[in-house]
């Protein structure tokens, strides 16, 4: 699960894209379909100053712009419901977790959870949410059947990333006060001894295999491998740039860590880097694709897609607000 670090809350300066790349100016299209084409969601909730409230939709394969949902005050993270039409939406100003029916844009259900939801996660089987409370310094459990809160388990201070691992029996969470990770034990919902992993962790990506996760340090501009199940962190390995977010494939070789004005591969195991790629703003989140395709989420407004076999940016897509997070839906893949 991407997610942007909780200390990024200006907008930034308009910066030049690569040379070469398209720049569309998000043309709306009412004929974004998630049942026939992949579909970007991109949370547009980053700045307290000027608070977005709704969630853009971008055609993937031609960048066109459909009608972007409403959610309410400051969406800060999405997760898709695997197997079902539904995206899940945080709205941290209004303490809320939101459901969205992608097949008509519309918001279906809304449930109160803990202070500034901040992270959410969903289980493998699609039944439950863990909402990552960022003020709580908790995380809110939500029956996806009838969405109820079923459960809410104290973490560490200002909890900012939440992951499940592998069959759904272990999620983690990212305390960026306390510098830790939190594990959770579902769905028995029981935290365990927190671990150190650095400080100011805003990010985490969990290897499909389930015996890695990474942890990425804002402060430290860092990425921390952790073995699974034993939870032990090894040594911290420097990136290029304070890290926003991360994003991987299901059993791919690297997860893509965006940050400064690039977007990095590092390894799943160990964590090392590999050759940056700019994409000419500042990149606040990442979205993963198919195809070797990653969406990066920019501080000057818009959305960048970058080919990362051919190291470059294809085109920017501009929308209507600062996004703090994405998710790239394919057809076929549950919503």
């Amino acid at each position: 699960m991407t997610r942007r670090s909780p200390l990024r809350r200006l907008a930034f300066a308009s910066t030049a894209v690569a040379v070469g790349a398209s720049v569309l100016a998000g043309c709306s299209s009412e004929s974004v379909t998630p049942a026939s084409t992949p579909v970007v969601y991109a949370a547009l909730g980053s700045g307290v100053a000027n608070p977005g409230s709704t969630v853009a939709v971008v055609d993937a394969r031609t960048g066109a712009t459909g009608r972007p949902v409403t959610v309410g005050t400051l969406p800060s993270a999405l997760a898709v419901v695997p197997g079902t039409g539904y995206l899940l939406v945080t709205v941290k100003a209004q303490n809320e977790l939101v459901e969205v029916a992608t097949s008509t844009g519309r918001v279906v259900h809304r449930v109160t959870v803990g202070l500034e939801p901040d992270a959410v996660a969903v289980t493998p089987d699609g039944r439950t949410a863990l909402v990552a409370d960022f003020g709580g310094n908790s995380v809110t459990t939500v029956r996806l059947s009838d969405f109820t809160v079923a459960g809410t388990v104290a973490v560490g201070r200002q909890p900012v990333a939440v992951a499940v691992v592998g069959d759904g029996s272990l999620a983690l969470v990212a305390d960026f006060q306390d510098g830790t990770l939190t594990p959770i034990t579902l769905p028995a919902l029981t935290a365990g001894a927190p671990v150190a992993v650095g400080p100011s962790p805003n990010a985490l990506y969990v290897a499909a295999d389930g015996t890695t996760a990474l942890v990425t340090g804002f402060q430290t501009s860092t990425v921390t491998p952790v073995a699974l199940p034993s939870l032990v962190p090894a040594p911290a390995v420097p990136l290029g740039a304070n890290p926003t977010g991360i994003a991987g494939r299901p059993k791919a070789s690297v997860a893509w860590v965006s940050g400064g004005d690039t977007v990095t591969p590092v390894d799943v195991v160990t964590g090392r880097p590999g050759t940056p790629i700019a994409v000419g703003a500042p990149a606040q989140c990442v979205a993963s694709a198919p195809g070797g395709i990653v969406w990066v989420c920019s501080g000057n407004g818009a959305l960048v897609e970058v080919d990362t076999a051919k190291g470059r940016v294809v085109r920017t897509v501009r929308v209507d607000g600062l996004p703090a997070a994405a998710v790239v839906v394919s057809p076929g893949a549950g919503a």
